[in-house]
């Protein structure tokens, strides 16, 4: 993984060149620092995201003059969504390590960028296949951060007046490089601590309350600096966390975690799985089997996968209060952290 302060030190370049060369250089300058940031990081990943964007646009102009309700317009570039399994499955083809930097991320975007194009009322014009490449080698969200589409970038690119850049945005973006450059870091050292068992007597999964503060510190920090780095260039990422920590119920968690991919998976994966007949308990399970084995493809993840499912699918509608609520929250976090700890660091990862 690269340094988050050599990616902020890219989109730093990329802003200077943007000041330079005015609004309507945005896409493009964002676009091509992406494309740099990743050959000089992780070339085979560029090329892999190259390829998946060369294919989202092949089935963008295949599929789009075909009726809106057919099957291949609607359903055909799902087959995109495979690509993912490349940060796992690569070394059955290259027998040798490579670094799969944004990989995953890129994928999604790119999907869902095509998705839309397709899904659109009026038929798209072919030069809107440019925003596949946009959403895929987006710099500021290119190694974390949250998921959306090009066509997302595109209505903001075409606004009359994008939204502007506020103090607190400067703010954000310097608490988002603390977290993942200082406090990341700092619970690591800690985390090597407590697994000491002269220190602490612990076990290493007495460390997992820690372990999860440190993955929670990179992912927020990174995904603070693509939000608020990007509206430097008027575009306006989704929020990707809204205070986890007040979460009382695994409902409510999944609506302040990783929210854009929580959004992604519940109108790409369960949605059409429900309306076309499967039950909302199963496909609820269905939608974060995927969304585990999009993290890694691997037993700890599909357990995590599964027990999310099974969690949010039986979880009760009804709010509890008292003793009873102050049970229901501690057992959420014992799971959540729990499970992020078998699938990330445990012996089933």
């Amino acid at each position: 993984m690269t340094d988050p302060l050599a990616q902020f030190i890219a989109i730093l370049g990329g802003w200077g060149m943007f000041r330079l060369l005015g609004r309507a250089s945005a896409a493009p300058v964002l676009t091509l620092g992406g494309v740099l940031f990743m050959l000089t990081y992780a070339p085979v990943a560029a090329l892999w995201i190259a390829f998946t964007a060369i294919e989202a646009t092949a089935m963008f102009l295949a599929f789009r003059g075909l009726e809106r309700d057919t099957a291949w317009r609607k359903y055909g570039v799902y087959l995109l969504l495979p690509n993912f399994l490349f940060v796992d499955l690569h070394p059955l083809g290259f027998g040798v390590n490579v670094e799969t930097l944004a990989i995953s991320f890129s994928t999604i975007r790119i999907f869902m960028t095509a998705k839309q194009l397709l899904s659109a009322r009026k038929t798209r014009p072919v030069r809107d296949a440019r925003w596949i490449f946009v959403a895929g080698f987006f710099l500021p969200a290119l190694v974390v951060g949250p998921v959306f589409s090009g066509t997302d970038l595109q209505k903001q690119s075409e606004a009359e007046e994008p939204d502007g850049v506020t103090l607190r945005d400067y703010r954000m973006v310097l608490q988002g490089l603390v977290l993942a450059i200082l406090v990341n870091p700092a619970l690591g050292l800690v985390i090597d601590l407590v697994k000491l068992p002269k220190v602490a007597g612990l076990p290493d999964a007495g460390a997992a309350p820690l372990y999860f503060l440190s993955l929670f510190a990179a992912f927020w920090g990174q995904s603070l600096v693509a939000e608020h780095t990007s509206r430097f260039f008027g575009f306006r990422l989704p929020v990707n966390f809204d205070a986890p920590w007040k979460a009382a119920n695994i409902r409510e968690f999944w609506s302040r975690w990783h929210r854009s991919m929580a959004e992604f998976v519940t109108q790409y994966i369960f949605l059409p799985l429900n309306l076309r007949g499967l039950s909302p308990r199963l496909a609820t399970v269905t939608a974060f089997v995927f969304m585990g084995l999009w993290h890694n493809l691997s037993v700890g993840y599909a357990v995590w996968g599964i027990s999310h499912g099974l969690l949010l699918a039986f979880w009760p509608k009804r709010d509890f209060t008292g003793a009873t609520g102050l049970a229901a929250g501690i057992g959420t976090w014992a799971a959540v952290i729990g499970l992020s700890y078998i699938a990330n660091y445990g012996a089933l990862a």
